[in-house]
């Protein structure tokens, strides 16, 4: 009786499930700001170009008098659209030959590195949208002073403390380390800075991004930007015999969208959001 043997193509199916597994969690993993403001991707059917959030302003309480009529109030309401308009694309070619020779699973390791790229590039766009809704604080360097300045205001324009992230670079992340302030127990009872890392600051989740240049930060409720993705990153693949039989032409690509919310609320200027600080520099 011949021997049954699983192969290439038993596995080809379970190999791409893997790999499709693999790609999902290095994108998660390389982008750090994703998870800190409002996904939207429930919302993002098939067909649509934008995604509509209705924002109001708040009902006003009163303390009825007995016997009085209270008067009714009215909370006016208008829209954030998100527009999903950034298709992100990257290909590469496995040459057959170069895989052959090659020490290394060729094929997952570039779908690791594209699915990081990707990662980062979604980071780009939510630093791109952050800076262009972001209220500014006082210029300058990174301070405790500016710090909570920014917590302040956030706070006064209804920001949620426990949905709240600083994100910064790393210069600016040794900039704080090095404050006296947060690494002597006897200015809060126990140091800020416990294990040589900065997870919180003043109950607000501090993040660090390699992306950031010295001197670019963001404080924000997660309310105050939005995420969506109309198509989570695929990958496919094509013969590219002009470098070889078997030799593979790759593609990876995702569709989604980013958009800052609460825009004009709160008092604050045209075009900015309410729950979204910035540098001043």
């Amino acid at each position: 009786m011949a021997d049954l043997i699983t192969g290439d193509t038993e596995l080809a199916a379970t190999k791409q499930d893997m790999i499709a597994e693999v790609v999902q969690r290095e994108l998660i993993d390389a982008s750090n700001l994703a998870g800190t403001i409002r996904d939207v991707s429930a919302f993002a059917r098939p067909g649509n170009r934008s995604i509509s959030f209705p924002k109001g302003d708040s009902f006003t309480v009163i303390n009825r008098a007995s016997g009085a009529a209270g008067d009714a109030s009215q909370i006016t309401y208008g829209n954030d659209k998100l527009d999903l308009d950034i298709n992100a694309y990257l290909a590469w070619i496995l040459d057959k030959q170069d895989v052959i020779e090659s020490n290394i699973e060729a094929e997952l390791d570039n779908a690791q590195r594209a699915a990081r790229a990707m990662g980062k590039y979604v980071d780009t766009q939510i630093i791109a949208e952050l800076e262009t809704v972001g209220v500014a604080a006082t210029a300058g360097a990174i301070s405790r002073d500016v710090i909570l300045e920014m917590r302040r205001d956030l706070c006064k324009r209804q920001g949620r403390l426990s949905e709240m992230t600083l994100a910064i670079g790393c210069d600016d992340e040794e900039a704080l380390l090095k404050i006296s302030q947060f690494s002597d127990a006897d200015v809060f009872g126990r140091p800020v800075v416990e294990d040589g890392s900065l997870r919180k600051l003043y109950g607000v989740q501090v993040i660090v991004n390699t992306q950031l240049a010295s001197g670019a930060f963001y404080m924000y409720d997660s309310e105050g930007c939005a995420l969506g993705f109309q198509q989570r990153p695929e990958m496919g693949s094509q013969s590219a015999n002009e470098y070889g039989v078997g030799s593979q032409r790759v593609a990876m690509d995702q569709k989604f969208g980013v958009k800052g919310l609460q825009i004009e609320q709160a008092g604050v200027a045209a075009g900015f959001s309410a729950l979204v600080m910035k540098d001043g520099n």
